[in-house]
């Protein structure tokens, strides 16, 4: 058998996992994203991962399951101590995941930048399209400004998310910058979705096959999550690519969206100055690295602060990865940054 692991993917303990992956199956699993066939089958089989466990709290850090008006959540604490409190978003493509399916990257961020993470288990895709689980996330979000009951301290937040859930975390920073949801003093985007899918995006084209997550499959979880560009949500018209400024034109794309609501599509915003320091990573070997490090330059036009760390070698969902130094790497490189934030 050939190998089947994209040659990008150089990191040896990666590459090592993801072999491993593809002698189990015969290929690199894709989830049910890039199969044919009836959606609410595919939706099942992602929803019924085996790997999503809930680890077990240790000498280091102790958790809470809480509740915020039917909300589910979950609080994960350092035992030596803390500082400051990120709500975050899990991933999941908006259609599958939990608080389990992120419970280790969860555990992991909390210890290498010593604070809070506040875990929202949001509504998901299709049967809550978009903007649902965004607004989700700002009820967490207020919960924890609230005081949560004496466990957060409302002056030090932040947001986080991974993949769609990034997506989230970034959109609701927007609705921070402007006003609309309760402040925060950082964004940590953690391989994050920031636009509609574009297959004209370099990106886009060099991956699409051996991967864990595909061109093809970001297209299926776009249009599972964004049925209704409706609902109150800015709009902005398709922009191209931002130039060299990092300005964000009018204008049309290659996706061939007329219209896109900016809180689906954060890149889209006109406008990023205001917004809250950011902390992005993404994974070279990812059809969304593009727009990850195209959102960065962007806020770093507009003059707002930010940490971007771009790891070569890896590809989309490294950071939840069993075994592999990659993870604690990373987080180790953007941890500084946050704790500053929350100094």
């Amino acid at each position: 058998m050939t190998d089947a692991v994209h040659p990008a993917i150089t990191d040896p303990p990666v590459r090592a996992h993801l072999a491993r992956l593809a002698a189990q199956a015969g290929t690199i699993p894709s989830g049910a994203t890039d199969a044919d066939g009836d959606d609410a089958t595919r939706i099942a089989e992602l929803r019924a991962n085996p790997s999503w466990v809930r680890l077990p709290d240790d000498q280091d850090l102790e958790s809470f399951d809480l509740d915020a008006d039917g909300l589910a959540l979950r609080l994960y604490r350092p035992r030596a101590g803390h500082r400051g409190t990120l709500v975050f978003a899990h991933g999941g493509g908006w259609v599958a995941g939990d608080l389990d399916n992120n419970d280790a990257l969860c555990r992991a961020l909390a210890l290498a930048a010593g604070t809070q993470v506040l875990s929202v288990d949001y509504r998901l895709a299709p049967e809550h399209p978009f903007p649902a689980g965004l607004d989700d996330i700002e009820s967490a979000l207020r919960f924890a400004a609230s005081g949560a009951e004496g466990l957060i301290d409302p002056a030090l937040l932040g947001v986080a998310g991974h993949s769609a859930g990034g997506n989230l975390a970034a959109a609701l920073a927007l609705r921070a910058r402007d006003g609309r949801a309760p402040g925060i003093r950082v964004q940590v985007l953690l391989c994050p979705v920031l636009d509609a899918p574009d297959p004209d995006r370099p990106s886009y084209r060099a991956h699409t096959e051996n991967l864990p997550l595909t061109a093809k499959g970001m297209q299926w979880y776009w249009g599972l999550y964004l049925q209704d560009a409706g609902g109150g949500a800015p709009v902005a018209a398709s922009l191209p690519r931002p130039d060299a400024a990092g300005a964000a034109p009018g204008g049309t794309t290659g996706n061939g969206a007329a219209e896109v609501p900016v809180e689906a599509a954060p890149l889209r915003a006109p406008e990023l100055a205001g917004s809250a320091p950011a902390v992005i990573v993404a994974a070279a070997v990812d059809p969304l690295s593009d727009e990850a490090e195209e959102y960065a330059a962007r806020l770093a036009a507009s003059g707002t602060p930010v940490e971007f760390v771009r790891r070569e070698g890896v590809p989309h969902l490294f950071l939840v990865f069993p075994s592999t130094p990659a993870r604690d790497e990373v987080l180790a490189q953007i941890a500084p940054a946050v704790r500053a934030a929350f100094a």
